[in-house]
């Protein structure tokens, strides 16, 4: 597509991963050896105007991102990890935010979750203690915490739904230059 709002990683009609999953995930096998295909994957980040990343071909992983006039705080990244199967690749693919954004998740979660545990067990030794148990009556509060931050990783990946198309566009055609069929 050459449109200008899918060259800026947004995807207005859904078309793609309309339905929002943690951390999407997907498999794809080659008959290309990891080496080779981790080296075809470098030849085609650096070649790409778009697409930017990192390939590391001692553990066989690849790390690829929208270069960063169009990284925004939403914006996924796709991470590859290659090994060998038989004589071929097998290719386990994640989406997943920047690691910097998915650092304040795992802070939200933990913040909130353990506010409401630290709220429900202060409220139960107030009742306990035969005292106003204001503190269970705030643990909910504290879930609520829990909620939002799972939310907005939805709110995120549909922001970034475009770009995840971006970025599955062009592992598809890297495996096609690689005389793969895209997957």
């Amino acid at each position: 597509m050459t449109d200008s709002t899918h060259e800026h990683g947004f995807n207005p009609s859904g078309d793609y991963n309309s339905t929002p999953r943690p951390r999407p995930r997907f498999d794809l096998h080659s008959d290309v050896a990891p080496g080779d295909l981790l080296t075809h994957f470098q030849q085609s980040i650096q070649a790409s105007p778009h697409i930017g990343g990192l390939v590391v071909p001692e553990n066989g992983t690849v790390e690829m991102t929208l270069v960063d006039v169009h990284v925004r705080i939403w914006s996924p990244q796709l991470s590859l990890l290659i090994t060998e199967k038989g004589s071929g690749a097998a290719i386990k693919a994640r989406f997943g935010p920047h690691p910097n954004v998915w650092g304040l998740f795992l802070a939200g979660y933990a913040i909130s979750g353990m506010l409401a545990c630290g709220l429900l067990l202060f409220g139960c030794v107030q009742a306990f203690l035969d005292q106003t148990p204001w503190a269970l009556y705030a643990s909910p509060i504290a879930l609520l915490g829990v909620a939002l931050v799972y939310g907005a990783a939805y709110v995120g990946q549909g922001l970034g739904a475009g770009q995840m198309h971006d970025l599955r566009q062009f592992l598809g055609q890297t495996l096609e230059s690689a005389g793969l069929k895209g997957g």
